[in-house]
């Protein structure tokens, strides 16, 4: 990997957070590239409709991931956004943001690609999407709309019990969100 990738990713950081475990951390790429691919468009429609606070939640989001799976350039662009989108003048940060956004999400395909990834089932991902939220219950984590939706496509729960699990998440009692996922 060249500097400027490093700056985008810096892949040994990545995989020392998951203690060398390369399968995993595909997984958890792959995870982040799948929840993450409409983005863009959902923060450029969220600063288009002047809903900062929306727009802002979801960018601080961004930058606890990306801080954690070793993005760097994204983890910085996150915190010059929010600045911005504090004081409502983000046209200019927002594209800039979404250059580097966009360069990352690249990069972090080609690597997972030339790192052998494992081919799953259905029933394997659904899985790893509700250990996944139960994981990020735990630690307390916001699930923000656009996260639950991608989440409740795996999810295989009664249309009662994903409204539970819902207004569970959304009144944050995640104990009782856990266990209707348990």
């Amino acid at each position: 990997m060249s500097t400027s990738d490093l700056n985008l990713f810096d892949a040994q950081f990545a995989l020392n957070q998951f203690s060398g475990n390369q399968s995993l951390l595909i997984k958890i790429l792959e995870k982040f590239i799948q929840q993450n691919q409409h983005f863009d468009t959902l923060l450029t429609e969220y600063v288009q409709q002047n809903n900062f606070d929306s727009a802002k939640q979801e960018v601080h989001t961004m930058k606890g991931v990306s801080g954690n799976l070793g993005m760097q350039a994204l983890h910085q662009g996150c915190k010059k956004l929010e600045e911005n989108l504090a004081h409502q003048t983000s046209e200019h940060a927002l594209n800039e943001f979404l250059e580097i956004f966009k360069q990352t999400l690249s990069l972090i395909q080609n690597y997972s690609t030339e790192n052998g990834v494992e081919v799953h089932s259905e029933v394997a991902l659904k899985k790893d999407d509700k250990a996944a939220l139960i994981a990020a219950l735990k630690r307390n984590e916001f699930i923000s709309e656009s996260k639950m939706h991608n989440y409740e496509q795996a999810l295989d729960l009664s249309s009662e019990k994903l409204h539970e699990l819902k207004q569970a998440i959304d009144n944050l009692d995640y104990v009782s969100a856990i266990k209707l996922l348990e």
